[in-house]
């Protein structure tokens, strides 16, 4: 008799089913168009956490502020979340209620101004905010260019002015001059005026005196004097007078 084997059929074995993978968690950012008094990143970071795992926040700087609280004063704000689930929840439970805090903080009874923004990723806010720094750069090499070309005016404006005072100082003292060269022509027509003479021209012309008076000077017979010639002439005349006329008497 032959052995019947029973051929039992092979186990199937289990199929594995795949696991269901976790959905990534997509981050979600708030946006605050409104900062509390006084609110830094830090407490920013503090009260919201409460909510939610938090990645990054920028707080924009008030620039109209006072230079030694500008640190301490903020004109908006983005805080993002790593889901972007709680990010809403946070929009829809805070906006428009009170700030919930202690009565000693400056922020006390003020009130959340928040909204969800859909879609928007932290790399488009960087973009804005590059692109509002270049238009301020801008409006800044704008506004010094213009500060420049006047203040280039206002100088050229200046040193024309000056130029033009130097100018007629000029003028006035050319025609001062003149006048004064004038007065002194005058003044020259009616007076002479002879240079004193050295001592040594003095005495050149002393000796030249002597000289000339030794040389030239003839003996002149003083007022009722009588030369030789005119004595013997009055002789002759004399004799014949008392003679009569003739030898022979």
């Amino acid at each position: 008799m032959a052995e019947s084997e029973e051929s039992t059929p092979p186990r199937e074995s289990p199929k594995k089913t795949p696991k269901a993978k976790k959905k990534e968690k997509e981050p979600g950012i708030i946006y605050l168009s409104r900062i509390p008094t006084m609110m830094t990143i830090n407490v920013v970071r503090r009260i919201f956490s409460d909510y939610g795992e938090l990645d990054r926040i920028f707080l924009q700087p008030d620039d109209k502020a006072p230079a030694h609280k500008k640190m301490r004063s903020f004109t908006e704000g983005w805080v993002e979340f790593l889901d972007k689930r709680r990010a809403k929840l946070v929009a829809t439970l805070l906006n428009g209620q009170e700030i919930k805090c202690k009565k000693s903080n400056p922020w006390h009874s003020e009130i959340w101004n928040i909204k969800y923004l859909p879609k928007f990723k932290w790399g488009h806010l960087s973009e804005r905010l590059a692109y509002e720094r270049a238009v301020h750069q801008q409006r800044l090499r704008t506004e010094i260019t213009q500060a420049k070309k006047e203040a280039n005016f206002f100088i050229q404006n200046v040193e024309r002015n000056k130029a033009k005072k130097r100018r007629e100082k000029r003028e006035a003292d050319d025609e001062e001059e003149s006048e004064t060269a004038k007065k002194f022509k005058e003044i020259d027509r009616d007076w002479t005026y002879r240079q004193r003479e050295t001592e040594k021209e003095i005495l050149t012309a002393k000796k030249q005196k002597t000289k000339g008076s030794k040389k030239g000077k003839k003996a002149t017979p003083r007022t009722g004097e009588v030369g030789p010639k005119a004595l013997a002439s009055n002789k002759s005349f004399l004799k014949t007078l008392f003679s009569g006329g003739s030898k022979d008497d």
